[in-house]
């Protein structure tokens, strides 16, 4: 099942009718990519110290005197909240607070009144517990400056650390990997772009995100995947593809792309044979040479693409898929299976047997779109949303030594779900994530959930 908050591209229906299988280049309807309306939303709260918090709000076209935020708790009404910075970027503005007078153990409410689009009244609420910051330790960095279009995207690293040349990068975790100073993103721009997919790069060593020549020629399309492989352990391989668009006149209906190419060292080539798994939205894991693929909400089937384009039917998974998430620790694959009203499954993949081992279930609240990623040889899963929609920010972790998940933090940020998320592979100095953008399912006032497109950037360190 697509989320219902993924917006509808324009597309011929009759170009449509003869290229959902075969992936042909298909020509959109083009339509403006409507303005975002004047609004406001809390993108973070963050512990400073014992009794002080920092808080972002970011505004797109509203003047300061257009939002208004409090905060109180069941002890006090309207704490002290004092600005400290105005950053203007190109899309929108970013206003930094700070929120004092708190204690440690203590929730607070906290409620955004605005204005959206200049004539509905909104008040989003958002609960924080003040807690001091430990390991694992959050980073703010530097938002995008983007609007429109989708707020997903598959980072992948674009610098490395070993071999003759340094954007050659290395897969083997005995000699290093990818250190993750530059992430490239690739994200649909939205309808009024017919033949160019948005490049977004981040730069970790001036925290910011530096323009990129929109070169990449590719119909658009939403959920493009991209992930790298090492062909024998060393040379990199950038692989990028998959998506799907919609047809607003048939709206059940998705169109599944199934091409995909590869960028080498020198050169590159279309991926061939097409992708030959089942229509739907993929969730994939990598190991050091090939990429796993599974389908969200579709059949048990799995198959991989190695780093030479071999492509082969893997064991499926043991049990229905509901929306996954996935990670990989040395070489083994880990998917948890979330489903409506059941356990959440944790299963491990072993592509040397090709075979699948039950491990702990998740026991954490059930949830769906649910993010996941791997560090320091350790599983992280969290966020996601209830099953009536509301938002979740707790992140835990599994060890899969003692096969143990505990919870470990909330996501400072703004999303809850389909965040854009990169994390350094085994042997990578330093070990660390980048999590950001996504969607949040924002609560206000009327007992109802916003879908709010995000535009933060954090980094988790252990």
């Amino acid at each position: 099942m697509i989320p219902i908050f993924v917006m509808r591209l324009f597309l011929a229906l009759v170009v449509l009718m003869s290229a959902c299988r075969t992936a042909e280049v298909m020509a959109p309807v083009l339509t403006a990519d409507p303005v975002t309306a004047a609004q406001a939303s809390l993108v973070s709260v963050q512990a400073q110290d014992a009794t002080t918090a920092e808080i972002v709000v970011k505004s797109i076209r509203l003047e300061a005197s257009g939002w208004h935020l409090t905060a109180n708790s069941p002890q006090a009404d309207n704490l002290s909240i004092t600005p400290t910075q105005t950053k203007p970027l190109d899309d929108f503005t970013l206003t930094t607070l700070q929120l004092k007078g708190l204690r440690v153990g203590q929730t607070y409410q906290l409620r955004l009144a605005f204005r959206f689009a200049d004539t509905d009244s909104i008040t989003a609420l958002r609960s924080y517990t003040h807690q001091l910051t430990g390991p694992p330790h959050w980073t703010r960095l530097a938002h995008a400056s983007f609007s429109g279009g989708d707020y997903t995207a598959c980072p992948v690293a674009v610098d490395g650390i070993c071999g003759a040349n340094p954007d050659n990068g290395c897969g083997n975790p005995a000699t290093g990997a990818y250190v993750g100073n530059r992430v490239q993103l690739l994200r649909y721009p939205g309808p009024q772009e017919r033949n160019y997919t948005d490049i977004r790069l981040y730069d970790r060593a001036t925290d910011s995100w530096p323009f990129y020549p929109d070169d990449y020629i590719r119909t658009p399309r939403r959920n493009m995947v991209q992930y790298n492989l090492f062909f024998q352990g060393v040379d990199r391989y950038q692989f990028s593809g998959l998506g799907f668009i919609t047809e607003e006149r048939a709206p059940s209906k998705y169109f599944y792309y199934r091409d995909m190419s590869a960028v080498f060292p020198v050169g590159g080539s279309p991926v061939l044979p097409l992708y030959g798994g089942e229509d739907g939205e993929v969730a994939f894991f990598t190991t050091t040479d090939e990429a796993y693929f599974l389908t969200q909400n579709g059949s048990p089937a799995m198959r991989s693409i190695h780093a030479i384009f071999t492509q082969t039917v893997r064991a499926p998974l043991p049990e229905q898929p509901g929306t996954l998430a996935t990670f990989s620790i040395r070489n083994i694959g880990y998917v948890i299976n979330q489903r409506p009203g059941r356990p959440t499954r944790l299963w491990a993949y072993d592509p040397k047997a090709d075979g699948w081992t039950a491990k702990a279930d998740f026991p954490g609240n059930s949830r769906i779109w649910g993010v996941s990623f791997a560090l320091a040889r350790k599983g992280y899963f969290g966020l996601g949303l209830t099953d009536d929609g509301q938002g979740l920010r707790d992140l835990w972790q599994y060890d899969p030594v003692t096969d143990r998940w505990q919870q470990i933090s909330d996501y400072p940020g703004q999303g809850h779900q389909l965040l854009a998320v990169f994390s350094a592979p085994d042997g990578a100095k330093p070990e660390r994530a980048y999590l950001g953008w996504g969607y949040e399912s924002q609560r206000i006032s009327t007992g109802l959930n916003r879908i709010v497109g995000c535009t933060d950037w954090w980094e988790l360190t252990p």
